[in-house]
């Protein structure tokens, strides 16, 4: 991701948007030294539940020295391992956070709107919004873009309780733009059938936010086990989904009261979806044309 912080504090001073221990890992990685990236990778593997060892447990998971896996958290940012571990200990409270726990943290933060300060109301999502491109990987991002523009893929959709309605979203966006584009299924039995077809050609776009949830991380691990192309579409504390990922879009969005708030996730698919208008250009434009006469003799316009 483009952005960083020095290397020379504890977590609290981390920028908007890098303050999770899963996304610094995610950043320095290619960073490290080749025995500093077997500590990334073990700690990904089994996130957070690793990053609980002790140094000496941690460095024979990753089959490295005591010393690597203290250099690798002084890397991240983190003063020492003990530093490292409460940054994590305080990542699991914000990424099981409540909707009642965030109402109580965020109440007296809270203002009311006053007589004519409503355009005060925009500086904080306007925050959200940049702090949310200024993190976004450009990397990522452009592997997004293209695993979608491929005509040869199919893609599909998932979300949870909270984020089903993100990913319908989307998928009513692409699906003006290319053919094959699909909700996952809810239904037990037609999502086990739909599951089960995924192979190399098959794109899965998983929306996945904090109290992050089981039946969406089970598809994202069968998908990438069935060789498909995964993308993961989370927040600033980054869902376990991403270790399986080939890409992960993160959003950030400030504690304002007991729901975080979703307008830098439809920033981030506004931004797909211009840019697959161009990258897909012509034949997106004659399926918007298509669609728009089909539209128009079944007299739904």
């Amino acid at each position: 991701m483009t952005g960083s912080r020095e290397a020379n504090g504890p977590a609290a001073e981390a920028l908007p948007g890098t303050d999770s221990v899963a996304a610094r890992i995610r950043e320095r990685m290619g960073d490290c030294t080749p025995s500093e990236r077997k500590v990334a990778r073990t700690l990904l593997a089994a996130y957070p539940v690793a990053g609980f060892e002790t140094v000496a447990g941690l460095a024979e998971l990753a089959e490295v020295s005591g010393a690597t896996v203290v250099r690798f958290t002084t890397r991240l940012g983190y003063s020492g391992f003990p530093d490292f571990q409460r940054a994590l200990r305080g990542e699991l409270e914000q990424r099981s956070a409540s909707p009642m726990a965030l109402y109580e943290r965020t109440g007296l933060a809270r203002r009311a709107v006053a007589p004519g300060d409503l355009a005060g109301l925009a500086e904080d999502p306007v925050e959200d919004l940049r702090a949310t491109f200024a993190s976004l990987s450009d990397h990522d991002f452009g592997t997004t873009v293209e695993a979608i523009a491929n005509p040869k893929h199919r893609v599909w959709l998932v979300g949870g309780r909270y984020s089903t309605f993100l990913a319908e979203y989307l998928a009513a966006s692409l699906q003006q733009l290319r053919p094959a584009v699909q909700m996952v299924p809810t239904m037990a039995s037609l999502r086990a059938a739909t599951v089960t077809g995924f192979d190399a050609k098959d794109v899965v776009i998983a929306f996945d936010f904090r109290r992050y949830e089981a039946a969406t991380r089970s598809v994202v691990q069968l998908a990438k086990a069935r060789k498909s192309t995964v993308v993961v579409v989370t927040d600033r504390w980054v869902s376990p989904c991403a270790t399986d990922a080939d890409a992960v879009l993160t959003s950030v969005a400030s504690e304002r009261g007991p729901f975080d708030s979703v307008l830098p996730v439809m920033a981030l698919i506004e931004a797909l979806f211009e840019a697959l208008v161009t990258r897909i250009g012509d034949p997106a434009r004659d399926r918007i044309a298509r669609i728009e006469r089909t539209a128009q003799q079944l007299e739904v316009i």
